[in-house]
């Protein structure tokens, strides 16, 4: 081949890769177009696409941090059985120094660095964290699921462009709207609100607010990750408001589900109680 016909050749190759490039980047650019969808059909893609299963066994990284920008990072070894029991072994340093098991009526604590356990109810969660959780709106949350949205319930709906996501609410829109504007995660009504990706239907964004105790819960899921042919959060991020405000972020490291599990919860008699 002689220098003209090499020199063509590379020009018509280059051409070829920059117009090949300037049609990817283009693509990549285009917006996607969100079709205008009901509520009852938003409402029946969130349940479909919800993971489901019998239990779950997690690893994570944890991080709370409080009002005063202080931050206590852990490791945590999660394991759930649907509707019964979600348990928690804390470990820091490579040990253990703290094991909880939460059930439908009843929160048990054990801390092996001070020698104490606690005994009580979802009001201990709740007046640590400034919340208003009951069993299964904690384990929902756990996994990216939603919060009492029933395809009987009084939802509206509609396609928040800004977001490029499908909005759900159990709350009128144009009040909800109004106090997102001004940034007030206060709603007049308690309310559940949700944004959902288009493609998969799973929670990108929540927003719970309980106006009576004058609190709420902002929530963030990314990182989505297939498990068992279903998809599961890899990272999450909450922010709990109250009279108080703190953040919580959790990031899965391993994560399986279908598992025969044990959920190992034994008191030494060396231990004092907790008073509540």
């Amino acid at each position: 081949m002689n220098k003209l016909n090499l020199r063509y050749y590379t020009t018509i190759f280059t051409i070829g890769l920059l117009f090949f490039s300037c049609k990817v980047q283009e693509k990549e650019n285009v917006k996607l177009k969100i079709k205008a969808r009901s509520s009852k059909f938003l409402v029946k893609k969130l349940k479909a696409n919800e993971f489901q299963f019998k239990t779950i066994s997690a690893k994570a990284s944890v991080s709370i941090i409080d009002s005063t920008n202080k931050k206590t990072s852990f490791k945590a070894h999660l394991r759930i059985r649907k509707d019964s029991v979600i348990w928690m072994s804390i470990t820091g340093i490579g040990l253990e120094v703290a094991r909880v098991i939460i059930t439908q009526d009843s929160v048990k604590l054990i801390d092996r660095w001070k020698k104490q356990y606690f005994i009580g109810d979802f009001n201990y969660i709740n007046r640590i964290f400034g919340t208003d959780l009951d069993y299964q709106m904690l384990e929902a949350l756990l996994i990216g699921n939603s919060l009492n949205f029933n395809q009987n319930d009084r939802v509206h709906s509609r396609v928040d462009r800004k977001k490029d996501l499908y909005y759900l609410s159990t709350e009128k829109k144009r009040k909800v709207n109004k106090e997102l504007q001004k940034e007030k995660e206060k709603i007049k009504k308690e309310a559940q609100v949700l944004w959902l990706d288009p493609i998969s239907f799973k929670i990108k964004e929540l927003l719970l607010s309980s106006p009576e105790t004058n609190r709420s819960l902002t929530g963030n899921y990314t990182d989505y990750k297939e498990v068992n042919t279903q998809l599961v959060p890899d990272k999450m991020h909450f922010k709990l408001k109250s009279k108080s405000s703190q953040v919580i972020e959790v990031d899965y490291s391993k994560f399986s589900s279908g598992k025969s599990l044990n959920f190992p919860f034994k008191i030494s008699s060396k231990y004092v109680q907790i008073q509540k």
